[in-house]
């Protein structure tokens, strides 16, 4: 790992064991990347797991009840409990999430060092709220594009869009940037953070 450069574990560092695992987050954590990145799904009964796919045995995720999917699938709150001032950086991809519920879970951990962001401006916007004890970003790519983006604290953007344009803006701003989809391992800045496989 080149430690140049602002390492962020895609799904966690999972060359050795399976992504999104708790074990995934803690041999990032071992292997000193900054931090690493997870995906938040809702399930049906409320319990927020970390998951990127929408289906999982044949079901789509929102139907399935934690219980039936436990052994494969930790939750959140198992890994805020993770031992770190590194940072968490999470995805949201369900647009429906209950926002109330997912509040009160991360402002529970307000003394970890965690990042919000999805796709989805509507979840953003609900996120990002005075009293927060974390950090909000929109994940940007072309159709995701608009100036409200420059009120969160952080914007993520695909590499292979990023230009020196772009990178100057989002630092002259003074938002924290995140890069992802590196296919070559060729990082040009040295301020912003990369999201690796």
């Amino acid at each position: 790992m080149n430690n140049d450069f602002k390492l962020i574990a895609h799904r966690g560092y999972h060359l050795k064991s399976k992504e999104n695992t708790l074990f995934s987050f803690e041999s990032a954590i071992k292997n000193n990347f900054y931090g690493f990145e997870c995906d938040v799904r809702e399930t049906k009964d409320g319990f927020f797991a970390i998951f990127h796919d929408s289906i999982i045995n044949g079901k789509l995720f929102k139907n399935v009840n934690y219980k039936d999917i436990k052994k494969d699938v930790p939750l959140l709150e198992s890994v805020l409990k993770i031992n770190t001032n590194k940072i968490i950086l999470i995805e949201i991809k369900d647009p429906f999430i209950n926002i109330n519920n997912f509040k009160k879970i991360l402002n529970k951990y307000y003394n970890k060092n965690i990042y919000v962001m999805s796709f989805y401006q509507n979840v953003i916007e609900k996120l990002n709220d005075k009293n927060k004890t974390y950090k909000v970003g929109i994940l940007n790519y072309i159709l995701n594009t608009n100036i409200k983006q420059f009120k969160y604290d952080f914007i993520c953007i695909l590499n292979s869009i990023i230009n020196k344009k772009i990178i100057d803006f989002i630092y002259n701003n003074k938002q924290e940037l995140f890069i992802y989809g590196i296919i070559k391992k060729e990082f040009i800045y040295k301020w912003p953070y990369y999201i690796v496989d």
